[in-house]
């Protein structure tokens, strides 16, 4: 639970010292390499490697001496990796490690930054809003849409998306309202605990891949401090990408409103785009329809609620 209490003014994001300087992402997250690499191990049966299955393992997932031979490293440097004691693996080995283990793109990805081989370049998120992202935004004007930066700010939305949500959300967080309250929807208790975990899951990749970013750091730093529900999610990796969903929006004029929910990825650029979406023709599709011609009232003082109907 927060232990901010509802309505009590967000804390200032600052910079922890921690965040000074070029720096490996497994220098701020102690251990994650090693549990990421126990973990995707373990998911593992010998039948994924073409391996025999003789049911006789007292543990689950695959040994060592299997993954060690599948990759071309020793037992002895793949122990040192699992265990902490080694941090510079080269790339080739990362690459190798990722298709043994079969890592999924996000996954590979984010092995590869947790051992310092992402983009130099990346180190600190875009969060531009190009004209690509501009256009999206004003032709996609029958759904609602919102662009996310990588700590979950919202740095624009189109009017539908705050007509949908009954007030404008630019420049707020949705990790903070999450985490730190006061929150912007209600979310049955399985749906809240999804969405926290996917909130901290896709930190866990962001900061991978932007060690450096000043705002995705402090915002980290903030919510362990002040965030017990944060904290313990955060110390359970391996990260987890944002996902697709099914969600129901209780409008204060319309009633509810069921729609998809996809997070686009943007080529260059580090922001994502969140669309709201209902199959045409639907009674959802013509509450957005309509939704389009109420949006232009003021809803800055109404409540949307929300709530989960399973994917």
């Amino acid at each position: 639970m927060p232990k901010r209490t509802m309505g009590q003014p967000i804390l200032p994001l600052t910079v922890p010292p921690w965040t000074a300087g070029p720096m490996s992402y497994s220098l701020l997250v102690p251990g994650e390499l090693a549990h990421c690499l126990r973990t995707w191990r373990d998911r593992l049966s010998p039948t994924d490697l073409g391996l025999p299955d003789n049911g006789s393992r007292r543990a689950p997932g695959l040994r060592r001496e299997e993954v060690a031979v599948h990759t071309g490293i020793s037992v002895n440097y793949l122990t040192r990796l699992e265990q902490g004691r080694a941090q510079a693996p080269s790339a080739s080995v990362i690459t190798a490690l990722a298709r043994t283990l079969r890592l999924n793109p996000t996954e590979a990805a984010h092995l590869h930054s947790l051992t310092g081989h992402a983009d130099a370049t990346t180190r600190v998120a875009a969060r531009h809003i190009t004209p690509s992202i501009q256009r999206i935004l004003d032709r996609f004007d029958d759904v609602p849409v919102i662009v996310i930066d990588p700590a979950w700010t919202i740095v624009q939305a189109n009017p539908m998306a705050k007509a949908m949500l009954a007030r404008d959300l630019v420049g707020e967080n949705a990790a903070q309202s999450q985490f730190l309250g006061p929150r912007w929807v209600e979310r049955d208790p399985q749906e809240a605990d999804r969405f926290e975990r996917e909130i901290a899951g896709d930190l866990h990749l962001q900061l991978a891949r932007h060690p450096d970013d000043p705002a995705l750091t402090a915002l980290i730093a903030q919510l362990q401090a002040h965030s017990d529900r944060f904290a313990t999610l955060w110390a359970d990796p391996p990260a987890t990408g944002a996902s697709s969903s099914r969600k129901t929006f209780r409008h204060p004029t319309l009633g509810e409103i069921t729609v998809d929910c996809d997070h686009l990825e943007v080529v260059s650029s580090d922001l994502r785009i969140v669309l709201w979406s209902a199959p045409s023709g639907s009674p959802d599709h013509n509450a957005l329809q309509l939704l389009s011609v109420v949006g232009a009232q003021d809803f800055s003082s109404a409540t949307a609620s929300y709530d989960s109907r399973g994917p």
